[in-house]
């Protein structure tokens, strides 16, 4: 079906999210460029009446920032349908550790037709220049995890959970882009052990010294995220959390 711009008050979201998923099965080919996303927008007639140096000027008002922002709009998509795919299930987890595993598990299954182009997006989001969004991504990714999972805490431990969660996240993420194993089996048992954080978060007596402790976990964030400290981290999460996505 083809998908046209007719005025400005069109549904700049969904029309973001339609070019994002097209250009996915160019990603690994072409990268995450204006080239794999025209490819997409030929594959579902995008404005098929205009020129392609025309539709990529279309692309540049929608993606002001170009590819990070391309990886932004794809990460919000699947968070949206771990949310979709968390809610029909039945009965759901009962704790929160299993909750929070079948959430990531979902959201890996989800990416697994995706996984080139996740991999090729690891590199973007660790350039200086991408930090800030690639802050926000991980953010709300862990942000809308905790609140399907019912998490509605305000104090401290409304940070240490999300930083627990980030690091169990990414470096989960990490060992499943070499895994090669049947359904993400070895994945599974590599965040079953990682998960062991996340049972520590509610004993946190001591906010502060076992964030510190916490540090310890900290490098594959880090690496990936370019920032130099958990306390670093703290303080973006505090910015992105008063901000217009929270």
């Amino acid at each position: 079906m083809a998908i046209t711009m007719k005025t400005k008050t069109f549904d700049n979201r969904k029309i973001k999210i339609d070019l994002i998923r097209a250009m996915l099965t160019h990603v690994p080919f072409d990268g995450w460029t204006w080239e794999a996303m025209e490819q997409g927008a030929i594959d579902i007639s995008f404005e098929k009446k205009k020129t392609s140096s025309s539709r990529i000027e279309i692309f540049k008002d929608l993606f002001k920032n170009g590819s990070i922002d391309f990886i932004n709009v794809f990460s919000e998509m699947i968070d949206l349908e771990v949310k979709k795919n968390y809610d029909l299930i039945d009965p759901k987890p009962e704790r929160v550790p299993e909750k929070i595993k079948k959430m990531i598990m979902i959201r890996l299954n989800l990416c697994q037709k995706y996984k080139e182009a996740v991999r090729s997006s690891i590199a973007l989001t660790a350039i200086p220049t991408n930090a800030k969004t690639s802050i926000n991504i991980l953010y709300r990714t862990c942000n809308s995890m905790w609140r399907i999972a019912g998490d509605k805490s305000t104090d401290f431990s409304f940070y240490t959970r999300r930083i627990s969660l980030a690091t169990v996240y990414t470096s989960t993420l990490l060992f499943w882009l070499n895994d090669k194993s049947n359904d993400n089996i070895e994945t599974e048992f590599f965040l079953d052990r990682r998960l062991r954080d996340i049972g520590k978060i509610s004993s946190f007596k001591k906010p502060f010294s076992e964030v510190k402790k916490f540090t310890n976990n900290f490098d594959s964030l880090k690496n990936v995220i370019n920032i130099k400290s958990v306390f670093n981290f703290i303080k973006k999460i505090n910015n992105t959390k008063n901000s217009s996505i929270s």
